[in-house]
């Protein structure tokens, strides 16, 4: 009867581990569409690691994915997903950290690092031609995209809990007008 108890509490660990949320993840505190832009307020406490990479020139690119759904026969259905393609990088010659959104070509920059990971935990993305009619909810994530890392990092990315970034999904209602 021991042996069962242990292999439980073991698995229940596990489980439980597995479950936990990596250091450096993203955590979305709201989101709400303004207008045409979407508004995502975050938390991000990237780990040393990442911070290390990027600072030696190493671009992270992120997939901001926005999902409209609209009433089904029997459930939501997805009507509408939207990513947006997100890169931050230092340019050491300059010494400028470097956000771009790869989808509507803007580019903004930041004198420090603080100021970059603040603009990533705020991002605003304008969302022309999206069509709202009927929408109910809202979902929003945000990962790395591992596989558009550099070769070398591709597997240490897929390994180590640092480079884990990817928020839980966020749902919130959509507002009537």
């Amino acid at each position: 009867m021991r042996l069962w108890t242990k292999i439980i509490s073991i698995l229940s660990c596990a489980v439980l581990t597995a479950c936990a949320q990596a250091p450096g993840a993203f955590v979305v505190r709201s989101a709400a569409l303004e207008g045409a832009a979407l508004i995502v307020r975050s938390d991000w406490h990237p780990a040393p690691q990442v911070l290390d990479a990027l600072d030696h020139g190493i671009e992270l690119p992120f997939v901001v994915t926005l999902q409209a759904l609209r009433p089904g026969d029997f459930e939501m259905e997805k009507s509408a997903q939207i990513r947006r393609h997100i890169r931050l990088r230092y340019f050491p010659l300059s010494r400028q950290y470097q956000m771009r959104d790869l989808e509507d070509a803007t580019t903004r920059n930041y004198v420090v690092r603080a100021l970059a990971v603040q603009a990533m935990e705020n991002l605003r993305l304008t969302l022309a031609g999206t069509d709202t009619a009927g929408v109910t909810q809202w979902r929003v994530r945000i990962a790395l995209d591992r596989d558009a890392l550099p070769g070398a990092l591709r597997l240490p990315a897929l390994l180590q809990s640092a480079w884990h970034m990817d928020s839980e999904t966020y749902t919130w209602r959509a507002q009537a007008g």
